[in-house]
């Protein structure tokens, strides 16, 4: 089996993989996963900023492949680092993480002729037409989409420029059903509900939740076939954060609760409001024809609510 090289091995989806693949992984990074039970063939200690480190290691590294999991995430405090007008995008360190490290592996892998697959997320789109496939074009002003879509939007353009064979694989509000590190889209609204501190939930939002372990059986795929381009891997069927919850809680407390209602559209227009892709989600037709099947946001809820997610 070939071995792969693995950035972001800890992060949510990340982890995953590294502890379901039947490929030997060896993670880098600044932490090594190890340390909190991860179970990798190695680590290779290494700073993504700056990226001329990253560059060098894959150039060296034995791996063929490399995958991506490593990303700055969080929303609101990726915002905070919008630069000014006046100022280049280089001094948001969420832009040297989402667009110049990954631009940096897509160097070394094209250089060495290995494969790079680098995950991507559906906040690249403003949200005004959506679901997405895969061929729609991300949004190119910063101010329609947030400083974290911009910037993995960023990542995107410049990795297929360095690396033309390169995969790039999207995806919309994961979820599974443990993880230790953070929260995630499902797991959070448990935890809400459970503190009484549920907010109202959008109805009018469009989203494709993913349903982790389906990132990792498609980067298995993409790695098997040598695979380039865009892939998205999402819920089939869309839905709302309204109906989500309500048939997330339904199925975990027997009876359909009274969750209150809310409104994105309402939300954008507040002054401050961070841009969220209002008719997001994403259409994954390539792995669809490819033949990896993609879990829909109900089953999802029911995988979710079998390994425990609700416990």
């Amino acid at each position: 089996m070939t071995d792969v090289l693995v950035f972001g091995a800890d992060s949510l989806v990340g982890s995953h993989y590294a502890a379901t693949a039947t490929r030997a992984i060896t993670a880098a990074g600044r932490v090594d996963p190890r340390t909190v039970g991860l179970r990798v063939a190695g680590f290779r200690p290494v700073e993504l900023d700056p990226t001329e480190n990253v560059e060098r290691m894959i150039r060296e590294a034995p791996e063929p492949v490399v995958v991506n999991f490593a990303a700055s995430t969080d929303v609101d405090a990726v915002e905070r680092q919008r630069p000014a007008a006046s100022d280049p995008p280089e001094v948001s360190p969420a832009f040297r993480v989402n667009a110049l490290a990954p631009e940096a592996m897509a160097r070394a892998t094209h250089a060495s002729g290995k494969q790079l697959i680098t995950l991507s997320t559906d906040f690249v789109f403003d949200g005004i037409h959506g679901p997405y496939r895969e061929d729609a074009h991300p949004g190119s002003v910063s101010a329609a989409i947030s400083w974290y879509g911009w910037t993995k939007a960023e990542g995107e353009r410049r990795v297929r420029a360095a690396d033309p064979s390169a995969a790039i694989v999207r995806v919309a509000y994961p979820y599974r059903a443990r993880f230790s590190g953070k929260l995630d889209f499902a797991r959070r609204l448990v935890a809400h509900r459970r503190s009484g501190t549920l907010p109202p939930l959008f109805t009018d939002q469009t989203i494709t939740p993913t349903w982790i372990p389906d990132v990792s059986r498609a980067i298995d795929h993409l790695i098997d076939r040598r695979a380039s381009g865009t892939f998205h891997a999402a819920s089939p069927e869309a839905t709302t954060p309204h109906a989500f919850a309500l048939e997330l809680f339904t199925q975990l407390e027997g009876t359909p609760p009274k969750l209150a209602e809310g409104s994105v559209a309402d939300f954008l227009r507040r002054p401050g409001a961070i841009p969220r892709p209002q008719h997001g989600g994403l259409i994954g037709d390539r792995l669809a024809t490819q033949g990896v099947a993609l879990t829909s946001w109900v089953d999802g809820i029911q995988a979710f609510l079998r390994e425990g997610g609700g416990t």
